[in-house]
């Protein structure tokens, strides 16, 4: 009898020391998963998510998450009808990101470069307001190269190109966060 309670003790350590175990190797596979993680996939994991993007210091955006792509997010702006694009490098803090995340590429649209998105807004010829490291302009995007995009500026807002509209070309690293619609 008094036997059967030591090896019942003995049982009851074991198997907490071999839970506690599991636990501690499980935390720790848990944090080395998440660093392999980037910010390009827990955006992924946050679709539809309300996120608030600081853009720097005065700049910030605020929409539901549409499309996140290889090196830019597509926000749905609640408070109007466009849409915000947003390279990912100008993006300083996050709020209301989601802890899930989906490493990988599953989608063609994902995979496309800024570049080849900027191509299909032209194709669209949208106007849009381009925000840059050197002030706004509002226009359509003519041409898009590897590295800079040229936007045909309305400078009165209308919907056409108006005498004094001119071509100006944006270098694609001074983008700060272009609404479309």
């Amino acid at each position: 009898m008094r036997f059967e309670r030591i090896f019942d003790d003995l049982e009851g350590q074991f198997a907490h020391h071999e839970r506690q175990e599991m636990r501690a190797v499980s935390e720790d596979l848990t944090r080395a998963e998440r660093a392999q993680l980037t910010l390009y996939d827990r955006l992924r994991g946050s679709d539809g998510a309300v996120l608030t993007l600081h853009l720097g210091t005065s700049t910030r955006v605020r929409g539901a998450v549409e499309l996140v792509g290889d090196g830019w997010v597509v926000l749905r702006e609640a408070s109007r009808a466009g849409m915000l694009l947003v390279p990912v490098r100008r993006i300083a803090l996050v709020e209301g990101l989601r802890g899930r995340a989906r490493p990988g590429r599953t989608e063609a649209v994902r995979e496309l470069p800024l570049g080849a998105l900027l191509r299909r807004i032209a194709r669209d010829r949208a106007t849009v307001r381009a925000e840059t490291a050197a002030g706004t302009l509002v226009g359509r995007i003519s041409a898009v190269g590897a590295d800079a995009f040229d936007l045909q500026t309305i400078p009165t807002g209308e919907s056409s190109a108006v005498p004094g509209s001119g071509r100006v070309t944006v270098v694609l690293d001074a983008l700060t966060v272009m609404r479309i619609g």
